[in-house]
């Protein structure tokens, strides 16, 4: 019998279960960064800056944002236990700080060059919330880099299924104007799984 569960009970399950993206056979890790690959990377320009990762999960992307060079990074995410297997993954870094929190109540006013978030949108009902609350935390002309995939209302895993929140490309071009971001740049990963957007913050947020 399918059970619908929440976003954050599908991922704690996940953990349970032994599915860790960190983990992952070299051809699904291939699959997975199709979300996000070279394309994202360009955007996100994270060299000796101050970064929030919106979702970070077990730290797959943290890891490469990590590699790249960034002054700090701060992790957000509503899972416990996807939380610790990113301290464990993590934890050679010193400059990683690990919270666990919901980003629609989250903010850190004026602290961060840029932030990122990758495949956690989609489930998020109230983007517009979110979207201010990153905005807010964001330095003025920080940046914000978002992975928008092409999603269906529910996503069926095994037996549960999980409510997905999807927007188009352009109602996510509208949110980020209304809030206060100039669109920097759209593109789509080579694969097309994805659409990478980069918005900078100009001024107050909207109204």
């Amino acid at each position: 019998m399918m059970k619908i569960v929440s976003a954050c009970e599908h991922y704690e399950l996940l953990i349970d279960e032994g599915h860790d993206p960190m983990l992952d056979p070299p051809p699904l890790q291939a699959y997975m960064s199709r979300w996000d690959g070279h394309v994202f990377f360009e955007a996100a320009d994270v060299e000796n800056k101050s970064v929030l990762d919106v979702g970070i999960g077990t730290g797959r992307v943290a890891a490469s944002i990590l590699e790249s060079g960034c002054r700090c990074l701060t992790g957000v995410d509503f899972s416990p236990k996807s939380l610790a297997r990113a301290k464990l993954h993590l934890q050679s870094y010193p400059n990683v700080e690990l919270i666990q929190a919901d980003i629609h109540e989250f903010t850190r006013p004026n602290t961060f060059d840029i932030a990122y978030s990758v495949l956690t949108f989609l489930h998020m009902e109230d983007k517009e919330k979110a979207l201010r609350n990153i905005h807010l935390s964001l330095k003025d002309q920080g940046a914000f880099v978002l992975s928008v995939s092409r999603d269906e209302e529910w996503l069926v895993y095994g037996s549960r299924k999980i409510q997905l929140y999807p927007l188009k490309v352009d109602e996510y071009i509208c949110l980020f104007h209304s809030i206060g971001f100039h669109i920097e740049s759209v593109k789509e990963t080579e694969s097309s799984f994805a659409t990478i957007m980069k918005g900078i913050k100009t001024g107050i947020q909207g109204r």
